[in-house]
């Protein structure tokens, strides 16, 4: 396969194997995602929270975000809670803005090609869709990455020495909880999946 044809292809139609999903990376909700998607599961923002996100610490900047659980139990360095068999448990609803945009994100417009680590020096990408279906043309995915520009991390960030002497913690989520919240979902973590949907369960109907 020839390489500068290769790496100017516009051709992308998905295959359904959930690797950028399940594989490649941690996904960063912002505040607005946190509440559609509570909105969606019929449940609390807080809820959601317990269920679905973890804290991400950065050493390098001292810092937290705020990240979907994985979907490897035990293992938190990459994939999406929600990507099932392959699939995404949320795709009806409105998703991530890095969601919908994928693999656009990752073309660049002005150059009009993929970007260096998203191709081999044999020619082959690491999504299999790239060089599958139709031709996509620059004005749409100009389009589509007008359309969802927070494809990169759109969530609150902390600072892990002053939060140690806060009153109030401000969480990565962007919940202000109090010590005795911080402490209740301390002992929420500890407790059984149907433990917590019972006590989330009496949370969502105060």
């Amino acid at each position: 396969m020839n390489y500068e044809k290769s790496i100017k292809d516009r051709r992308f139609e998905c295959q359904k194997c959930g690797l950028c999903c399940s594989e490649m990376t941690l996904i960063y909700p912002g505040r607005d995602d946190i509440n559609k998607l509570a909105d969606y599961f019929g449940i609390s923002e807080l809820s959601f929270a317990i269920r679905y996100l973890q804290e991400v610490y950065d050493p390098y900047t001292d810092t937290y975000a705020a990240a979907f659980k994985t979907n490897h139990p035990g293992i938190n360095e990459y994939g999406c809670i929600f990507c099932q068999d392959g699939l995404c448990a949320i795709y009806d609803s409105s998703r991530m803005d890095l969601c919908n945009v994928f693999p656009w994100n990752h073309f660049d417009l002005e150059l009009g090609e993929w970007e260096q680590g998203f191709i081999s020096s044999e020619g082959g990408f690491w999504c299999p869709g790239i060089g599958k279906g139709r031709v996509w043309s620059l004005q749409e995915i100009e389009q589509i990455k007008r359309d969802y520009p927070n494809s990169g991390k759109n969530t609150k960030y902390i600072i892990s020495e002053k939060s140690k002497y806060d009153i109030d913690l401000l969480r990565p989520s962007g919940f202000n909880l109090t010590m005795s919240e911080e402490n209740l979902i301390i002992r929420l973590r500890s407790l059984s999946i149907e433990k917590k949907q019972k006590i989330e369960s009496f949370i969502d109907n105060l």
